[in-house]
């Protein structure tokens, strides 16, 4: 069993602004649960000008501690590892993360793409899909 769950948000601000912010955004004082942030890879495809970008998230455990007894679970965080190709020409950039922990027990994967709307270009739409294992659907529209 699992969920899938669907979110399209929209930010009023141009593409460049909400890339950088998406890009910078963790750690950060209001999050106190994304311990670091580290870019493993980064390169530019001089042919499409597409950035790759991967990066691995430290991230506190917070399972709660009654679940903690679980052996498995007893870990003090959490990696996720994150991938973005950002094309400026396009101007879009998508993006695919997946837990690097408990992947013998468990998978969970996001997607989504940043790219301006169709309907303002001053305005950037960002569909969002989650996935962890299993067959049960929720979509959400923010």
């Amino acid at each position: 069993m699992g969920v899938t769950v669907d979110v399209h948000q929209v930010y009023k601000y141009p593409f460049e602004q909400v890339v950088a912010s998406f890009l910078r955004k963790y750690p950060n004082p209001m999050d106190k649960n994304v311990i670091s942030v580290i870019t493993i890879e980064e390169k530019r495809d001089v042919s499409t000008g597409i950035i790759y970008r991967k990066r691995i998230a430290i991230c506190r455990n917070v399972v709660p501690e009654i679940l903690r007894k679980v052996s498995i679970l007893k870990v003090p965080s959490i990696q996720l590892e994150e991938e973005s190709w950002l094309n400026p020409r396009e101007r879009n950039m998508a993006i695919q993360s997946h837990c690097l922990t408990w992947t013998r027990y468990a998978s969970m994967k996001e997607e989504s793409v940043f790219r301006e709307s169709m309907e303002n270009p001053n305005c950037i739409k960002q569909p969002h899909e989650g996935f962890r294992a299993g067959d049960d659907v929720i979509t959400a529209v923010i």
